[in-house]
């Protein structure tokens, strides 16, 4: 098992207990699994974070060590123990 720290934009905070901090992961998973396992433990956030079949909203970006995974292997990037891995909503503005 590997233990990866999670961080949240602020909107998605709102949809989870304190708890969501640190992720205990199966050696190899990726961002899909990391994202997969947070709104199982915390299902309120389910809806912001997984589409209707299950797949992780494309709106969702990913962040891990403060890089962004559209640049490395997107939701398939590997995480490994002691990873950072950030959530961030989307931005809307205007």
């Amino acid at each position: 098992m590997m233990r990866v720290s999670i961080e949240l934009g602020f909107s998605f905070k709102k949809d989870l207990c304190e708890d969501y901090r640190v992720l205990e992961l199966p050696e190899g998973a990726d961002v899909e699994a990391a994202v997969r396992m947070l709104a199982l433990r915390h299902p309120a956030a389910q809806p912001r974070l997984l589409d209707g079949a299950g797949h992780v909203r494309s709106h969702v970006a990913a962040l891990i060590n403060g890089g962004n995974v559209a640049w490395k292997d997107g939701l398939r990037t590997p995480l490994h123990d002691g990873d950072r891995l950030t959530l961030l909503p989307p931005v809307g503005g205007g």
